[in-house]
């Protein structure tokens, strides 16, 4: 099945069988400084609805589900590495173009991708960007992350490692609550994972460490500690 046929598979595909529903902890709000900063911030789409719809409809979304513009932007924050040392990742925020203040959240993880340039924050025509525009056309806040070593992030991917598959998510969350909050807008507490191909037990994986209010970067670092290791 291709990304459109299951994107396509249910009105939204925050029903679709990938996606979890979960609350986010106090210490997935609440991130240490170093990590989830914004770095820098792009903007790389300012649609409208009409231009959004033309864009679903050349993914093979359905256009009737927008109902707002989107402004999306690329955002390089800070984060860990697998080793828990400090380094650098970018996302695709994209934001409803509707004024309202308060918004639901919408985490997106993309499918397996060779060249790093293919991710929603750098290709126009990737179909992750067509998701993020999807779920932002519907009055959602949406952090699409491009993971560790791809997008703008320094160094290699680490494809299935599960520390970095959490880690990078959750301060790309951190960063889009920074990013949104420079516009006075507040995201709801409560975080919709979505994934495809590999974004779907990154979704699993990612939904379950919000739920437990830790990541396996945490067990990692605790680990080292215990260890008398510090890099």
């Amino acid at each position: 099945m291709n990304f459109a046929r299951l994107m396509m598979s249910g009105a939204l595909a925050l029903v679709c069988l990938s996606t979890t529903a979960v609350a986010a902890s106090a210490s997935a709000r609440t991130a240490p400084s170093a990590r989830g900063t914004v770095i820098s911030a792009t903007q790389v789409e300012k649609l409208d609805k009409k231009q959004v719809a033309e864009r679903l409809k050349a993914t093979g979304l359905d256009p009737a589900q927008a109902r707002y513009g989107v402004r999306a932007y690329r955002v390089v924050h800070t984060t860990i590495d697998p080793y828990g040392r400090p380094t650098t990742a970018s996302q695709l925020v994209a934001l409803p173009d509707n004024g309202e203040r308060n918004l639901r959240v919408v985490s997106w993880l993309h499918g397996t991708t060779v060249y790093r340039g293919d991710v929603a924050s750098m290709n126009p025509a990737a179909t992750d960007r067509a998701a993020a525009l999807l779920f932002a056309s519907t009055g959602q806040a949406v952090s699409a992350p491009d993971y560790l070593g791809l997008g703008k992030g320094p160094g290699y991917h680490p494809y299935g490692n599960p520390r970095a598959t959490v880690s990078a998510p959750v301060d790309a969350l951190r960063a889009t609550r920074a990013f949104a909050a420079r516009s006075d807008r507040r995201l709801d507490r409560r975080v919709l994972i979505s994934g495809f191909s590999q974004g779907g037990p990154a979704t699993m994986m990612v939904g379950r460490a919000l739920q437990q209010g830790r990541t396996p970067t945490s067990d990692w670092e605790r680990w080292r500690r215990s260890q008398g290791r510090t890099t």
